[in-house]
C-alpha cells in the first residue's frame, strides 16, 4: 500500500515497510523549469503576433515559409529545433536560432525563480514578471517597442499579484510603480530639454524613418510605461536596484558600441531590454545587494 504524507514542502513515501523523503521544492523546481520552456514558446508567438495586431490564439502556429500548420511533434520547445536542425519539415526553410534561445531563457529562469522561492505563491509574481521581461527583450531588440500589454497590462498584474499571501502589499506595490514612472518621465523631461537647447536629434533606425518624432526626447514613452510595471514587481529596494543596474549596462554597452561598432552617439539603443535585466538582476538579488548598499553608507 501506498501512504503519501506531504509535510513543510516534504513527503514522506511508505511502501512495505521501506521509507523514502521525496522533496517537493525540488520537484517543484523541474516542472517549473519544464513550464518556463512551454511558456517561452508560447511567448515566441506573442512577440510576432502582437505587434501585429493578430490574435495569439487563432490560427495554429504555421511556418512562415510555406504555410504549413507546425504539427506538436515538431513543436516542443528547444527539441524540435534540435532534431529538424533548425529547419521546416515540409519547405526547409530556417528557423532562426531566437526561437530556442527564448525557450531555453525562460525555462532556465524559472527555474531558478522555483529554487528561490520554493513550492510557494511568490513563484507566480517571479514568473510573470519574468515572462513579460523576455517579451520586452525580444521586442524592443528587435521593433524598437515595448508593448503596452507588457508595460501597462504588467503594472495591473504587478498590482493585483501583491496582494497574494507574501506579497508587497497593494499601497507598496502602487506607489512604487508611481514613482518608477514618474522618476523615468522626469528623465525624459530633463533629456529633451537638454537636447533642444544643444540642438541634437536622435537618428532614427533604419526602418524607422517615418516615426523619427518618437525616437527624441532620450527615453521612449515605453520606457516610462515598463518603469512603472517593474516597480509594481519589485518595490522601492529591489526597484532602486533594477534602475541602476540598468543605466550602468546601458551605459557600458552603449560606449563599447560607440567604440567597437561604429555606432554614432546620436543613434538609438533600445534601452528596454537593460530595464528587463535590470529587473531579473534585483528580482534575485535586489534584497542583498540594497543591504549591501545600505551598509556601505553605514
Amino acid at each position: 500500500m501506498l501512504i503519501i504524507l506531504t509535510l513543510y514542502g516534504t513527503a514522506q513515501v511508505s511502501h512495505e515497510g521501506r521509507y523514502c523523503i521525496i522533496n517537493i521544492d525540488n520537484i517543484f523546481t523541474v516542472f517549473a523549469g519544464l513550464f518556463g520552456l512551454s511558456i517561452g514558446s508560447f511567448l515566441n508567438v506573442v512577440v510576432w503576433r502582437v505587434p501585429l495586431g493578430r490574435s495569439i490564439v487563432s490560427p495554429p502556429s504555421a511556418c512562415p515559409g510555406c504555410g504549413k500548420e507546425i504539427e506538436p511533434v515538431d513543436n516542443i520547445p528547444v527539441v524540435s529545433y534540435l532534431l529538424l536542425r533548425g529547419k521546416c519539415r515540409n519547405c526547409s526553410m530556417k528557423i532562426s536560432v531566437k526561437y530556442p534561445i527564448t525557450e531555453l531563457v525562460t525555462g532556465i529562469l524559472f527555474t531558478l525563480a522555483a529554487l528561490h522561492t520554493g513550492y510557494s505563491l511568490p513563484f507566480i509574481s517571479y514568473a510573470v514578471l519574468i515572462a513579460l521581461m523576455v517579451v520586452v527583450v525580444r521586442t524592443d531588440l528587435e521593433q524598437f517597442i515595448i508593448l503596452d500589454e507588457v508595460s501597462v497590462g504588467g503594472a495591473v498584474a504587478g498590482i493585483l499579484l501583491a496582494l497574494l499571501p507574501g506579497g508587497l502589499g497593494i499601497l507598496t506595490s502602487l506607489i512604487t510603480a508611481v514613482a518608477g514612472a514618474l522618476f523615468f518621465l522626469l528623465i525624459r523631461a530633463g533629456a529633451s530639454i537638454y537636447l533642444k537647447k544643444k540642438n541634437i536629434r536622435t537618428e532614427a533606425p533604419e526602418g524607422f524613418e517615418d516615426e523619427e518624432e518618437e525616437f527624441q526626447g532620450g527615453m521612449g514613452w515605453g520606457d516610462i510605461k515598463l518603469a512603472a510595471c517593474i516597480g509594481a514587481f519589485l518595490g522601492p529596494a529591489s526597484t532602486v536596484i533594477a534602475f541602476f543596474a540598468a543605466f550602468i549596462l546601458g551605459a557600458i554597452s552603449g560606449g563599447a558600441m560607440m567604440v567597437f561598432g561604429g555606432k554614432k552617439r546620436n543613434t538609438p539603443i533600445p534601452f528596454g531590454p537593460f530595464m528587463a535585466v535590470g529587473a531579473a538582476l534585483a528580482l534575485f538579488y535586489g534584497e542583498p545587494l540594497w543591504n549591501v548598499y545600505m551598509n556601505l553608507l553605514g
